[in-house]
Formats: C-alpha cells, sequence, structure tokens
C-alpha cells in the first residue's frame, strides 16, 4: 500500500560507477508515500518533465533581466536544460487513483474510477515514459474489461475503450507505443490482444490467441491470461507473455520473431540491447531469469531459426522458490543497453547488467577459429594457452548484479515503474573518452609489434654471425 521512490545513481558506458555522494550505493530511498488502503494494483511515470536552469530564477527576475538572459541564450544558441521524472500515477484495490510530483516529492491530486467500471488493474501514459515527447494522456484498465483514457491537463475521461470482457477478469496489462499514437492490451482471461488507435480512440485490431496445450494449462485460467505486454524502443517489434510462453512479433507484417515455452510460468518480459543485437529478458516464477535472442527483422530464414537463449540466472529450487521468484522486470535507457531493474516476491529491488550474455550470444564462430588456428600453431604452449584460455572462460558472467535493495522488512512489491534518461551530451563525452583509449590502445599494439620485429632481426643477425 506504498509506493516508494528509488533514485538509481548510473553513470558511464557499459559499467556503473559508484557516487560518493551517494553513499557508494547504486540505489538510494528518496521518499515513500502510504498511497492506497489496499495494495497498489498499477504504476505509471509520464515521459520527461524538462526545464530550464534558470525557470527558477527568472520568477524573480525583472523584464530587463528577463531580456538580457533570452539574448544571452541566443547568442550562445543553447539552454542548459534540467530533465526530471514527471508525474506517477497510481491505482490500488481501493479503486481510487492517486497522481504524484516525482520531481517535487509532493501528491498532486485524488480521484476515483467510476463506481460500475471495477478496479484499476494496469496503467501507461501516452506517449510512455521513454518517450522525449511529454506526456499527454493516461490509460488505465479495469476489472470490468474497459479502459478509461484520461486527458493528463484536467484528469476528465476522454474516452472508455471496450475490448476485454468483463466476466473473463477484465484488463491485465497495457503498454503505449513510443510514439504515443496506438497501445496494446492483454485480457485476463479472454486470450485477446487488442491494438487500439489512441488518435481516434477507437478500437483498431484484435488477436484472439489460441488455448495453450492441456498439459500446459494452469489453475485459474493462466493459460489465456496475457500476462505482460511491451513495446522495442524502436517500436518495430512487441513482446508479450502468458503461462510459460513468450512472443515476440514484427509490427510490420505480424510474423513471429520469438515464441517459446519455458519451463517456469513468465511474470514480466523486458526488451534490452540495440544495434548489435536485440534481446528479451524474463522474469521467471521459479527465480530464473532467462535471456532470450531476437535478431534483427533484416535475418534470413536460417537464422531467424537458429535464435540463441541463456539463462543469466539458474532457477532456483521449488520448496525455496517463494521468495525468490522474479515478479517484475523493466528495462533502463542508457548506460551499456542491457541495463534492467527487476523486484521479487521478497521485497528485494536489484539493478542487474545482461551485457555479458548477450555478449556470449553475439561471439562469433570466427573468433573460435582464429583462436583454434593460434593453438595450432603454438604447439610448444599448448598447456599455458588451455590454462589462460579456461580462465578467461571463469571470467565471463551472464549477469552482473550491481545493486540490490531490500524495501523495508521485505514487504510484498506487487508493481515497479521505472524512469530512465540517456543524456546525449554525457554519451558523447563517454564516446571521446573510448575513443582515447582506443588510441591509446593502439599505440600500445604498434610499439609492441615494433618491439617484436626488432627482437627477430636481431635474433636473425644472432643467427647469421653464429653461421
Amino acid at each position: 500500500d506504498t509506493v516508494l521512490h528509488e533514485k538509481p545513481q548510473i553513470e558511464g558506458d557499459s559499467t556503473v560507477k559508484r557516487n560518493e555522494s551517494n553513499d557508494g550505493k547504486y540505489l538510494k530511498m528518496s521518499f515513500a508515500l502510504a498511497a492506497h488502503e489496499g495494495s497498489v494494483r498499477c504504476l505509471s511515470v509520464a515521459s520527461a518533465h524538462v526545464t530550464t536552469a534558470s525557470a527558477s530564477a527568472q520568477l524573480s527576475e525583472s523584464n530587463n533581466k528577463k531580456r538580457k538572459r533570452k539574448q544571452q541564450e541566443q547568442e550562445n544558441g543553447t539552454k542548459e536544460m534540467i530533465v526530471e521524472p514527471g508525474s506517477m500515477l497510481s491505482g490500488g484495490y481501493d479503486e481510487s487513483i492517486r497522481i504524484f510530483h516525482l520531481h517535487k516529492h509532493a501528491e498532486a491530486g485524488e480521484f476515483r474510477s467510476p463506481s460500475n467500471l471495477g478496479t484499476p488493474t494496469c496503467s501507461s501514459f501516452a506517449p510512455p515514459s521513454n518517450s522525449t515527447v511529454p506526456s499527454t494522456h493516461a490509460l488505465v484498465g479495469l476489472t470490468s474489461g474497459k479502459i478509461l483514457l484520461y486527458r493528463k491537463k484536467d484528469w476528465q475521461v476522454q474516452h472508455v475503450l471496450s475490448g476485454h470482457e468483463e466476466k473473463s477478469g477484465g484488463v491485465s496489462c497495457i503498454a503505449v507505443h513510443p510514439s504515443g499514437k496506438m497501445a496494446l492490451s492483454g485480457g485476463v482471461g479472454d486470450g485477446r490482444i487488442v491494438l487500439w488507435d489512441l488518435t481516434k480512440g477507437r478500437l483498431a485490431f484484435v488477436t484472439k490467441l489460441p488455448p495453450l496445450s492441456s498439459s500446459k494449462r494452469t489453475r485459474g485460467g493462466r493459460d489465456v491470461c496475457i500476462g505482460h505486454v511491451c513495446w522495442s524502443d524502436d517500436g518495430n517489434r512487441y513482446a508479450f507473455c502468458r503461462s510459460n510462453r513468450v512472443s515476440v512479433k514484427d509490427v510490420g507484417s505480424g510474423e513471429d520473431l520469438l515464441d517459446v515455452e519455458l519451463p517456469s510460468r513468465v511474470n514480466q518480459v523486458a526488451f534490452v540491447g540495440g544495434e548489435e543485437g536485440m534481446f528479451v529478458a524474463v522474469a521467471c516464477d521459479d527465480g530464473s531469469l532467462p535471456l532470450l535472442g531476437v535478431g534483427n527483422l533484416s535475418d534470413s530464414e536460417e537464422e531467424a531459426q537458429e535464435r540463441r537463449a541463456i539463462m543469466a540466472i539458474e532457477p532456483v529450487d521449488r520448496l525455496v522458490a517463494g521468495e525468490e521468484r522474479f515478479k517484475c522486470i523493466e528495462s533502463v535507457k542508457g548506460g551499456s543497453g542491457f541495463l534492467v531493474v527487476t523486484a521479487n516476491s521478497g521485497g528485494v529491488i536489484s539493478v542487474m547488467d545482461l551485457e555479458g550474455g548477450a555478449r556470449m550470444m553475439l561471439a562469433d564462430d570466427n573468433d573460435e577459429e582464429e583462436e583454434g588456428k593460434k593453438k595450432s600453431d603454438a604447439d610448444s604452449d599448448d598447456d599455458e594457452d588451455v590454462s589462460s584460455d579456461e580462465e578467461e572462460e571463469d571470467e565471463d558472467v551472464a549477469v552482473e548484479i550491481l545493486e540490490s535493495v531490500r524495501v523495508g522488512t521485505g514487504a510484498r512489491v506487487t508493481n515497479i515503474a521505472v524512469w530512465s534518461y540517456d543524456d546525449p551530451s554525457s554519451k558523447s563525452l563517454y564516446d571521446d573518452d573510448f575513443k582515447q583509449l582506443d588510441a591509446e590502445d593502439e599505440v600500445e599494439e604498434e610499439k609492441s609489434e615494433s618491439e617484436e620485429e626488432e627482437e627477430e632481426e636481431e635474433e636473425e643477425e644472432e643467427e647469421e654471425e653464429e653461421e
């Protein structure tokens, strides 16, 4: 029944560095608010709240000073911008919806869903939190099967969308497209995935999924419940899960890019990766965290059939998996591109880097062939090479848990909402640093090669003198 705000300190390109001002931690409690009388059913964060660094000072300035400041900003051509998370929406079992200002650490308002439409079960802002465009609307799914489209300006209901059955449990999940123009919703027991046209406020397309085989069915109709749905950052793919199956589809063609069954029930999924490859991280009920390769849209049929997967975190024994079940997972922008935030049944929030597992799957066969050639060429150093290779393999890890924080005394976490911002200026600075490091490495390599050539020439001269 409490909303907690954790502030992650994320710096760098491929690793997360500790910040002295944050007590050496990646996650630090910022504030906590009592939100609902019952449990929290849904959480959503609006897209970035952008202000200028001098906005507060301008309020007390005279008109002449404001004009001078604008002239200076126009001459410089840039403004110092402050990017902060926007509003946060929470829905509870008490049928109330509350709004918070995260940058002010204060509550903005409270209202209730219509009494005849049920309890809020899921929500999302439009455009979503990872968009660079400010959010203008919010969608809230209800147990009646309706979706309320609120106008964020005054929080008035603009549309009531009908696409799911009330007798089947209503709406289970909502995901808004990065453009903010369309959204996907999944049903609790009707097995439907509905595409909504948010520009016109109406249903665009319905996908009725066939039931799973009887051997895979579980109690409570979980085999037809759409547990979670999410979009990729480019908006060209979407992923969803039901029971123990994970599916990824291409938006343009509707073809399956991935459709796999896992040993355990899947709770949530999240896209990670980028240009080198797209992956789906999966939060499972047995405490495991698989990383599944999705591939690119331009892959051939043979490449599409050879999808790879790796178990980043192994499953836990069923007898003790109660507190180790992964309930939630969300991706984080910036950093290595493989950062995720997870929450388990024991109330532990973790920041993880899955780049190691992705690199293992992206390893080229050419590298293995080159290693084989090197081993065959060096007959005398075979044993040393094998031992060094084994040491390198031992150092490779599929997942790096950067930080784990237990919420209070281990309260049950029902939802998490993640907002992240990737600063282009800081990214370019890190890129420059890496370019400089690469240049230094190239210089060192050239020096070492020249030294080796000189040593070889000296050895040849000595051999000639001896002859």
